[in-house]
């Protein structure tokens, strides 16, 4: 599943730092990892391996972890998994005290947070095709964006897109199909209203409307998408201000606000649990994540599908998040050989991880058959050349919690697009002068 880690305020970031101080609580189990390898051991320590894998995806990742042990004749990986509320904040903490792990997975989107500390190491010089990677192999957007001047920070494991799911016997029912009967997903503005107005009904007839035609999901990564199909902004060039508050935005912002209180095709967000209705069958269409496939493959009631986001501004655009491999700065010889090639290993053997619900980055490996057989996730990577990134600022989180409440008002009407925006943008500028302030004072060298 993919993580969605809620931003801290000060009180609460100071509280799980202290935590993280504490001992931290490994989740494998060593003799699953070591078990039966037939291997000697290692008397460098075993290179340490953090995420945030705690559910499904976990185990697959255990799995990997263990297959490259059983092959491994340097130091053993130990992984260790932690909630993503608080691993960031753990993260932070053990990297400042120089504890960093060997290896460690970060989201894109919070990468730029990281690279400002001395713990992150840039991988030019392994990130080359004689090391097992060719950078040709990965789409140019995915690979811009690990890299800082022109430096790449980490190996991107996979692209988790947002895409549409939509119920096939509901879309056969409302006659939304083609010529040969099959289910035709909506791939414009046009066609999504006038086929969630189609699948909007009360099918009891008491007034109530018991089937939607659309519902938001993660209000952030929808709302996001929508405003990138509108060709909305949300810094300038330089960083130094926010224009998340722009009129492409806005329109964006009311068009998703319109289709609850307007066209009336998706329910108000306090009256409705948007993804178990549509696990339910009372949903036509929901933009969700890829990551959300293993919950649907489990039941066997559900008649769905998978396509691209209908493009409802001007231009394709989906949101996307990656899970980025990371090395700590100062490992040398062999445990530097080891991590490098676990990076390398969980790359090569991105397929097994796709399988669970995610799309590889390497171009190599989505043209297998195995890949375009994945019924989905090769539908939702159509849309790869069109992602967007959340914004490579170092106050994400920040960011996140003010356009969160921003677009939590805008939907559920206890303000306007125009001014929930504009609130959010004013908030943002004064955390950009903070941070532009905590730049100038900070020592020379500290920030990368």
């Amino acid at each position: 599943m993919n993580p969605r880690p809620q931003p801290l305020g000060r009180a609460g970031a100071k509280a799980a730092c202290t935590i993280a101080c504490g001992p931290i609580i490994l989740v494998c189990v060593l003799g699953f990892l070591f078990g039966g390898c037939g291997v000697g051991t290692s008397d460098r320590g075993p290179i340490r391996f953090w995420n945030g894998f705690t559910g499904p995806d976990g185990r697959t990742m255990l799995r990997l972890v263990k297959r490259f042990n059983c092959s491994n004749t340097g130091p053993r990986v130990l992984m260790q998994r932690m909630d993503w509320g608080t691993y960031y904040n753990k993260l932070m903490v053990a990297g400042i005290g120089g504890r960093a792990p060997d290896v460690f997975v970060v989201h894109v989107d919070v990468l730029q947070r990281f690279m400002r500390t001395s713990f992150v190491r840039p991988m030019d010089d392994l990130f080359t095709k004689a090391n097992g990677l060719d950078p040709a192999d990965f789409d140019p957007n995915v690979r811009r964006a690990v890299t800082r001047h022109g430096r790449p920070y980490g190996v991107p494991l996979d692209v988790h897109i947002l895409g549409m799911y939509y119920n096939v016997r509901l879309f056969r029912d409302a006659g939304i199909v083609d010529a040969a009967g099959r289910p035709r997903p909506p791939t414009n503005r046009e066609e999504f209203l006038a086929a969630a107005r189609r699948l909007t009904r009360d099918t009891d007839g008491d007034g109530r409307i018991d089937q939607w035609g659309f519902v938001f999901t993660w209000f952030r990564t929808n709302v996001y998408a929508v405003m990138a199909q509108f060709g909305g902004k949300f810094f300038s060039a330089d960083g130094r201000r926010c224009l998340i508050a722009g009129p492409q935005n806005v329109a964006a912002l009311q068009f998703c606000a319109d289709l609850i209180h307007k066209y009336r095709v998706a329910p108000s967000p306090q009256n409705f649990d948007s993804w178990i209705g549509f696990r339910q069958g009372r949903v036509g269409m929901a933009f969700e994540g890829v990551y959300m496939l293993g919950s649907l493959e489990k039941q066997t009631d559900l008649d769905y599908a998978g396509a691209p986001l209908p493009v409802l501004g001007g231009e394709p655009a989906s949101w996307a998040g990656s899970h980025v491999l990371c090395l700590r700065a100062d490992l040398r010889g062999e445990r530097l050989k080891t991590a490098w090639r676990l990076v390398r290993f969980l790359s090569d053997n991105s397929l097994d991880w796709a399988a669970g619900g995610q799309i590889p980055v390497r171009r190599s490996l989505r043209n297998t058959a195995r890949f375009r057989s994945m019924r989905v996730q090769a539908q939702f990577a159509r849309q790869l050349p069109n992602i967007r990134y959340g914004p490579a600022v170092p106050f994400i989180f920040e960011f996140y919690s003010e356009f969160d409440t921003a677009v939590d008002k805008a939907l559920r009407g206890t303000a306007s697009p125009a001014q929930a925006l504009r609130e959010a943008a004013e908030r943002i500028d004064r955390i950009i002068e903070r941070e532009q302030a905590l730049a100038e004072q900070a020592p020379a060298g500290r920030s990368q």
